[in-house]
């Protein structure tokens, strides 16, 4: 990935309300509340929530938001999971207006798993990627925020809601293309310092490491990494394997760990960390992408990024997380890749209002964050 960003952390929050009486297939519906640990009652971050086919996740407190409309019958459960816990799973019509999902730490006895090597894992993994994965066009509605800042204190936070185009993951690689449909920014200072530093980091994103042409994943790229298997965890009641990575040659340039369901052999979380021995900017950087089922096939459902620069100058974190997507003929002509600073915040208002989003879904903004930007 070419460009890479900055470390500040970003907070969010969750609501749930219905917009008045009717069926679940012609009213729309906003669902909040905050997701805790049982036994610990402590909040639990970055948790997936679904209704039917509408993906979100939950921020560093706890607290989502989810939106949707035109549910069919068989969508109108709640959904929760996390690495871990139990699934949680409820009818929206047994929500309450707020409402608190407790997750039970999984209790599931895991089974033995017979394991060679990490590698053996691995073939089987490299061998149901044409199963587990959408390789179609795909059309996408996702919500991003980027911030930096340095020892001074902030410089911006921006967020955006995205349209997105994926090409054909089995034709010649192409950069997804991305055009912000709804913006908001403030800038605290400094902002002209950091021009070259942005720019398109939505669509370079928006890539999953699955298919991205210089993925450490990738069949070409493969054989340069070494692979162990570390141990298992629970994701509901499926097994999840975790292999860990690291280079075996000079061409290898990540290590990191992989989340692999037993039973599908699909990765659902890639945590990574590039190698950097000769950047001129970063001092550290480091990924996050999770994936979930929807529609059949597996999806990344959020990406991350977290780097500091040189002399821990700045700081600097992205996140996208795909809320919607579905399956498309082709790529329209007339859509212009994000690729440039400019074209992100040029129409973007300083409206940090939650009506400001409209319906789509994002993640809110927490105290902390809201304090920074009242006081300025």
């Amino acid at each position: 990935r070419r460009r890479i960003y900055h470390r500040m952390s970003f907070l969010f929050a969750l609501l749930i309300t219905f917009f008045g009486p009717g069926s679940p297939e012609d009213k729309p519906l906003s669902v909040k509340g905050i997701i805790i640990d049982k036994e610990t009652n402590e909040p639990i971050p970055f948790a997936h929530v679904m209704i039917g086919n509408v993906i979100n996740v939950s921020n560093i407190e706890g607290e989502f938001i989810i939106s949707t409309a035109g549910l069919r019958r068989e969508d109108t459960n709640l959904k929760v999971s996390y690495m871990g816990y139990n699934n949680y799973n409820k009818p929206i019509q047994e929500l309450t207006a707020y409402h608190q999902v407790f997750l039970e730490p999984s209790l599931t006895t895991l089974e033995e798993v017979v394991v060679k090597t990490g590698s053996s894992i691995m073939e089987d993994v490299f061998d149901r990627f044409h199963l587990n994965y959408e390789m179609e066009n795909q059309h996408m509605v996702g919500y991003y925020m980027e911030s930096m800042s340095s020892h001074e204190g902030p410089n911006y936070i921006a967020e955006g809601i995205m349209d997105i185009y994926t090409p054909n993951n089995m034709e010649r690689y192409e950069t997804p293309l991305v055009q912000p449909l709804r913006t908001r920014k403030k800038v605290f200072k400094k902002v002209d310092e950091i021009d070259d530093v942005l720019g398109g980091n939505a669509s370079d994103m928006a890539h999953s490491s699955i298919w991205r042409e210089g993925s450490f994943l990738r069949p070409k790229n493969r054989k340069n990494y070494n692979f162990f298997y570390s141990g298992a965890t629970n994701l509901g009641k499926h097994n999840v394997l975790i292999v860990d990575f690291e280079p075996k040659n000079s061409k290898g340039d990540t290590h990191g760990k992989l989340y692999i369901e037993e039973e599908s052999l699909a990765i659902v979380k890639i945590e990574y960390t590039p190698i950097i021995d000769d950047w001129t900017f970063w001092e550290a950087v480091s990924w996050t992408e999770e994936y979930d089922l929807r529609n059949g096939l597996f999806e990344m459902i959020s990406v991350s990024f977290s780097g500091t620069s040189t002399n821990h100058e700045f700081e600097y974190n992205a996140l996208l997380v795909i809320n919607e997507s579905k399956t498309i003929d082709h790529i329209p002509a007339d859509v212009e890749m994000l690729d440039h600073y400019d074209s992100f915040f040029h129409e973007a208002k300083e409206d940090f209002t939650d009506t400001f989003w409209a319906g789509f879904n994002f993640m809110k903004l927490d105290d902390s964050m809201k304090k920074i930007i009242s006081s300025y």
